[in-house]
């Protein structure tokens, strides 16, 4: 992956079973899956977080892939809109280009139950992170980060407060945020699945040229290389094709109820 588009996989932090409230962590045994580039995996094991008995989240090698980008773009300042499994937030803190890793989760159960089931206090950049329970689309959201980041505008803000990839909403709630953080760069969780389908609605090719136009509309800064257009594109082939034929790893995915798939 890091050699075909310039950024990889990242670490993740150490997992155990916790539950607090209707929000529980559990680990699945061996089980295909879909990445979210085209192919097919068998994960010996795999983290998932539910509330109640709806998945929200997972580290499987989809969720992973599909955070890549934004791992890699971590510097200086980085505000992440939703906690989820906290791998963002860990991956984010760990790297030497980051100062500063600011977390806005509105749910103070998911963020008792990632603070044990992840050992929050145990990590490597703990000193680096703050989290603030707050709502991402929030009046009062600007003001929190703004005490939370010593007054210092974002580098990098990534949202991932949806449980579906790509939702139809996500492009402009992310668009809203950049206006009230206004960070110098910022992205979503499945931005290469919105601009696949407004490549197909606006009848473009998936390359960079319509990366950038694509982006230029939602007014999100959001930054692209030759790499990350060759990823978009390869996403889109695989997870939005012409017609789709359920996989094996996706039937399974529904019986196992398997999140955000």
């Amino acid at each position: 992956m890091r050699a075909a588009y310039g950024f990889g996989l990242f670490p993740l932090p150490s997992y155990r079973d916790a539950v607090v409230g209707d929000w529980r962590l559990v680990r699945y045994g061996p089980a295909p899956v879909d990445g979210y580039l085209p192919g097919v995996v068998m994960e010996p094991w795999r983290w998932v977080l539910h509330q109640g008995s709806t998945p929200w989240m997972s580290t499987s090698l989809m969720e992973q892939e599909s955070h890549a980008w934004h791992v890699h773009q971590a510097q200086g300042t980085v505000v992440a809109a939703g906690l989820g499994m906290a791998m963002y937030a860990y991956a984010a803190s760990i790297r030497p280009e980051v100062e500063r890793v600011v977390v806005v989760e509105r749910s103070p159960d998911v963020i008792a139950v990632l603070g044990e089931a992840a050992g929050l206090v145990d990590w490597p950049g703990r000193e680096k992170v703050a989290i603030v329970e707050a709502d991402a689309l929030g009046r009062d959201v600007a003001a929190r980060v703004e005490a939370a980041t010593g007054g210092r505008e974002p580098d990098y803000l990534y949202a991932d407060i949806w449980p579906d990839c790509g939702a139809a909403e996500a492009p402009a709630e992310t668009a809203a945020m950049v206006r009230a953080l206004r960070p110098r760069a910022a992205g979503w969780w499945g931005q290469e699945l919105s601009f696949g389908l407004w490549c197909r609605k606006a009848e473009r090719e998936p390359d960079e040229p319509a990366l950038r136009d694509y982006f230029a509309s939602t007014g999100i800064p959001v930054p692209v290389t030759p790499g990350y257009a060759a990823f978009c594109a390869d996403v889109i082939a695989g997870r939005l094709p012409r017609r789709r034929w359920p996989t094996i790893a996706r039937l399974w995915a529904r019986l196992r109820g398997s999140p955000r798939p």
